[in-house]
């Protein structure tokens, strides 16, 4: 999650209401000129999801945790959550606890574009006598751009968790009161991961996080964000509530801009999903054997999947599985190109790339007894899902 000084002005949302199913055409007509193009094309798709949202986190945590080990902080605990990470434990100094900070902070990451920086945000919860010395050096270890306070609050289940980087002790404080004040009956829990960076509160900063906060409690789940000088908004609830509270989400901010916001309404979510598979089920996406190449005759399938998924709300998740036949990782490598396959297939029939990623799960979720023929068939397959506002 990067950062930058500039407020971006552009305003998004989205709230669907109903859906249509579509009738099928003819198998889409392609020139086969255009064909090493298209090809090319679907490299470029295949390099930007080296850090797709479903693997940032992985990634994030991998290259920190390599960073514990190489230090020899036997003493430091790790936690991730996308590429935030918290690092806790009793460092034997304040200096050792900073230079782990700092190194988890430039750790790099292998991806198919080359070595690049898994994590963004490093907290340290240190204790002991580091724990007072620690913080007060918080914000020397930052750049300037990591200077600049953030957040991103998460609600999952019955946990509201607030996460970021604050200005001070009194803006930490205040948000997570608010947090607790009129906490709705569907929010058992609040937990507060703030990081406080000993930086002047900017104005209007308070206001739009405690926006955030206010928003949040009124969805069933979701996510309220603001990085790169945006406000944005995740949030699944029920549709009669939906118009409500994009208004809300929307209004003027004191400080930043208003970014991207997506509301999720649960009938109109349920509704989609049951209509992608019914589509899926009725003509599954086959593949060449042991390829991942989709057998032309699913061409009109992909035609009927993506005027779905233009008609539905938020993000797709498109999730490839196999059968156990062969290894896990082979087969774990093949569910993801083959769901790799099927994204960029749905990108060319007019789906914005920024709305799908794809994810293999190899025969990790079977649905079908992998000791007969029929059930590794049913094994084989392709889903497609509608990314949850808290994930």
């Amino acid at each position: 999650m990067g950062l930058s000084s500039e407020p971006a002005q552009r305003t998004t949302w989205r709230t669907v209401r109903r859906f249509r199913r579509a009738s099928g055409d003819g198998l889409s007509f392609v020139p086969f000129g255009l064909l090493p193009l298209l090809g090319l094309g679907l490299l470029t798709l295949i390099a930007w999801t080296s850090f797709a949202p479903h693997s940032v986190e992985a990634v994030a945590r991998s290259a920190a945790e390599a960073t514990v080990a190489d230090a020899g902080a036997d003493w430091a605990a790790v936690q991730v959550s996308g590429q935030w990470v918290t690092v806790t434990g009793t460092p034997a100094t304040p200096e050792a606890g900073q230079r782990l900070l700092n190194d988890i902070r430039n750790a790099r990451a292998p991806t198919w574009l080359g070595q690049a920086r898994a994590v963004t945000h490093v907290t340290g919860k240190f204790g002991g006598a580091s724990a007072t010395a620690g913080q007060a050096n918080v914000a020397d270890g930052l750049s300037a751009a990591e200077k600049i306070p953030e957040f991103l609050f998460r609600l999952s289940g019955s946990k509201l968790t607030l996460d970021g980087r604050v200005p001070d002790i009194a803006t930490r404080d205040a948000l997570l009161n608010a947090a607790n004040t009129d906490r709705p009956a569907h929010i058992d829990e609040v937990e507060s991961q703030l990081e406080t960076i000993g930086t002047g509160t900017p104005k209007g900063f308070l206001e739009t996080a405690l926006r955030g906060i206010t928003v949040l409690k009124q969805c069933d789940s979701g996510t309220a964000s603001f990085t790169a000088m945006r406000f944005n908004l995740r949030c699944a609830l029920p549709e009669s509530d939906a118009e409500r509270v994009r208004t809300l989400a929307t209004s003027s901010l004191p400080y930043g801009s208003v970014g991207d916001i997506e509301i999720l309404a649960q009938e109109v979510v349920e509704s989609c999903e049951q209509e992608l598979a019914h589509l899926l089920e009725a003509s599954h996406i086959e593949f060449d054997p042991g390829s991942d190449r989709i057998t032309s005759s699913k061409a009109a399938l992909l035609d009927l999947l993506a005027r779905a998924a233009t008609d539905c709300p938020g993000r797709f998740r498109v999730e490839g599985h196999t059968d156990n036949t062969g290894s896990i990782a082979l087969n774990e490598d093949l569910s993801r190109r083959r769901a790799e396959a099927v994204r960029a297939a749905l990108i060319q029939r007019g789906v914005a790339p920024s709305r799908v990623i794809a994810t293999g799960f190899g025969p990790g979720q079977p649905v079908g007894d992998n000791a007969t023929e029929e059930g590794r068939a049913l094994n084989r397959r392709i889903e497609i899902r509608i990314v949850r506002a808290d994930e």
